[in-house]
This record gives C-alpha cells, sequence and structure tokens, in this order.
C-alpha cells in the first residue's frame, strides 16, 4: 500500500508532481503441489532462479527523519530538511548493512559538493574530522562513524564545518534516536552490543538474510525496425496522448525480440514510457513480476519513467517533484520472459534529499 500512496501523491500533485500475496512464479498451470521434502535434501545451487515475488518493504518517517531496509536488511536513515527549506544546504545519512560485525556509514550531501575534510559536531562536542571524498558526499566510518551514530541518538544538532571552521550547516536530530532503534530491531540488533542505539548485552550474531536470486539473459541482437503503423497501433492499445508529440520511441534488442520504450503521456517533469516487445513481426506488451513506473497494479500494459535500457539494466525514475527529492527508482533485468525487479529505492518524502531509501534487492546472475 505504500507504493501506491506514493503514487497517488505523484498523480495528484501538478501532473505527476508531489511535495500480494502471488503463486510462485515458477508454478505451472495443472501442476501438483509438490510434497514436502526431507531437510537432508541437497540445497539449491546458489546460482539457481529464487523466482521470488518481489514485496519491496515498508518505509517509516519519525519527526525530522526517514528510515528503510531492503529484504537483505541493509538499511538507511536519512536527515529531512525543515518543511519550509525546498533546497537544503546540508543533508545526513547513516548507512548499515546487515550481519554481525557491520560499521555503520556516515555521509554528508548537499547541494553543493563537498570535499574533505569536514567537522562533525553535536550539540557544540566535536565527533570526528577528516572523511573521505565518495561521489559527491564526505564519507566518516570505523571508529567516526560510530562516534556519530551513537550521538545521533543522544542530541538535538548535527552541526558540519569546513577544514577553515567556518560553518556549513546543521541538521536537526529531532527523530533521529526512533529510526536508529527501528535500524536495530529490523536487523535483530535490539539489546545486543552492536545496537547503535537499543544497546545491551547479548552478543551481535544476527545473520544477513540471504537475497533472491534472478538469472538474466543475454540481450544481445539487432533491434528491428518500428513501421509508423506499428508505432501508432501501439499507441492505441496504451491509450497514448495523440494531441502532441513526445518524442520518437526507443528501440533495443532484447535477444530473440526487440525492446519498445513507447513515450505516451507526460507531466511538468515525467514522460511516461509504454512498454512493448516485438517479435516475428508482432508486438505484445511487456511482461513484468512487479508494477513498474508509475503502473497500477494488475495493468495490461506496464509503463517506465523517463525510462532507458542500458548494459542490460532497464531503469525507471518517477518523480515527485522537479528537484527529484522525492519518488522511485527501479531497476529491472531480463530473464527471457519478462522483467524482474532488481532494485528498488524510494523516498515519500518531499523534503530535499535526493538519496532515497533501499526497499528491494536481488541478485542477478548472468
Amino acid at each position: 500500500m505504500h507504493r501506491l500512496s506514493l503514487l497517488a501523491c505523484l498523480f495528484l500533485l501538478p501532473l505527476a508532481g508531489c511535495g500480494n500475496d502471488s503463486a510462485p512464479a515458477n508454478a505451472q498451470p495443472g501442476q501438483t503441489a509438490a510434497a514436502p521434502q526431507p531437510l537432508a535434501q541437497t540445497p539449491q545451487q546458489a546460482d539457481a532462479d529464487s523466482h521470488a515475488s518481489p514485496k519491496p518493504a515498508e518505509t517509516k518517517t519519525f519527526r525530522d527523519w526517514i528510515v528503510g531496509c531492503d529484504n537483505g536488511l541493509a538499511c538507511r536513515a536519512v536527515a529531512l530538511a525543515p518543511e519550509d527549506e525546498i533546497q537544503p544546504t546540508l543533508m545526513l545519512t547513516l548507512d548499515r548493512a546487515a550481519g554481525p560485525g557491520a560499521v555503520p556509514e556516515v555521509h554528508v550531501t548537499g547541494q553543493e559538493e563537498r570535499l574533505p575534510p569536514l567537522t562533525i559536531s553535536v550539540d557544540g562536542k566535536q565527533l570526528a574530522k577528516g572523511g573521505t571524498a565518495a561521489d559527491g558526499a564526505v564519507q566518516f566510518d570505523g571508529t567516526d562513524a560510530e562516534r556519530i551514530a551513537a550521538a545521533l541518538g543522544n542530541g538535538r544538532r548535527l552541526a558540519v564545518s569546513d577544514d577553515t571552521g567556518k560553518a556549513i550547516g546543521t541538521v536537526s536530530l529531532a527523530g533521529a534516536a526512533a529510526a536508529l532503534r527501528w535500524i536495530d530491531e529490523r536487523q535483530g540488533r535490539a539489546g545486543t552490543s552492536g545496537a547503535l542505539v537499543a544497546r545491551g548485552s547479548k552478543a551481535d550474531t544476527a545473520t544477513a538474510p540471504a537475497l533472491p536470486v534472478i538469472r538474466a539473459v543475454p540481450v544481445r541482437g539487432e533491434a528491428a525496425l518500428l513501421d509508423p503503423a506499428r508505432v501508432a497501433a501501439m499507441k492505441r492499445e496504451a491509450g497514448c496522448e495523440t494531441d502532441r508529440d513526445l518524442g520518437p520511441p526507443q528501440a533495443k534488442p532484447l535477444g530473440d525480440r526487440t525492446l519498445v520504450l513507447l513515450p505516451c503521456s507526460s507531466g511538468a517533469y515525467n514522460l511516461m514510457m509504454a512498454v512493448f516487445t516485438v517479435r516475428d513481426g508482432k508486438h505484445t506488451p511487456a511482461q513484468f513480476d512487479a508494477p513498474s513506473g508509475m503502473s497500477e497494479d494488475g495493468s495490461p500494459i506496464q509503463n517506465v519513467v523517463d525510462g532507458s535500457f542500458e548494459n542490460e539494466v532497464l531503469t525507471s525514475f518517477a518523480r515527485g517533484r522537479g528537484l527529484g527529492d522525492c519518488g522511485i527508482r527501479q531497476e529491472f533485468v531480463w530473464d527471457g520472459t519478462r522483467f524482474r525487479l532488481s532494485r528498488q529505492e524510494e523516498m515519500p518524502e518531499c523534503r530535499g534529499s535526493k538519496v532515497y531509501l533501499p526497499t528491494w534487492r536481488a541478485r542477478v546472475v548472468r
């Protein structure tokens, strides 16, 4: 339901703007359910497709912080900007993987690229100085990150300054303790010596869950030529806008068929593209194992938003508003029959952060 709520937000504000249980994928019609197997059976091959049905996890907001964990229990907490600050000068995120001994990482980002060294303080007490450059952010790890994480749950405000001592900005810690406690609970660390906030005397022994496996197939070949009559037919089937030119379709090789990303409708900053495949001179809607883009559950024709197909990965990025500080990012891979969700990140709060929360992840084997 959380995805539906976010998509409703995407649809209801100025044209795409915003402040299930199912049978196993490998079941065949008419098959009888397999009898329970003895425990001493040969384990499934590590790279065998697990045919898991994607179930992206929920996110949770605690005042000025939001948090999410994916199905592999990789968790992220993100500081949100004040409600009245559209483009904050400073943003803070904390990442922690599942499993014993996993150390948190703290990232400082902003509207301008920051370079180390930076100084981190909470309520006037200096906690760390330095950091390393990492994809436009400054990253703190090891003992520095552990000190920062421990202070987040006990302070009121975090401040960052540059190497000259000049203040860069501050972050509210209202809700940080609850967000980190939520991570402790999800990762099975509450009451252990490895918890971020909910510390106890028990050993930190909870292991990370295994990720579902997707066996993707090679998508080499040549894309078929799309004649105007076929493009017009696909537009009619998808109910695309016809009163303006949204650009030509993209045609990409997909092994024994061609992938077609058909510009279909658009808002202020989202271009919805209907997804078809062409094979043996016939086009059909592409099949997906999870709702894509702004598609509704059960929609016969799926779409991706500002989609592309590069390096054998189909991407979609549905923005909640033009800044890109809320929405849904998705990645899909082709298994020879349908597109499978391999990664999803979400940000339901339109409050400054362009760092999204992980909600689903699979291990892709090619």
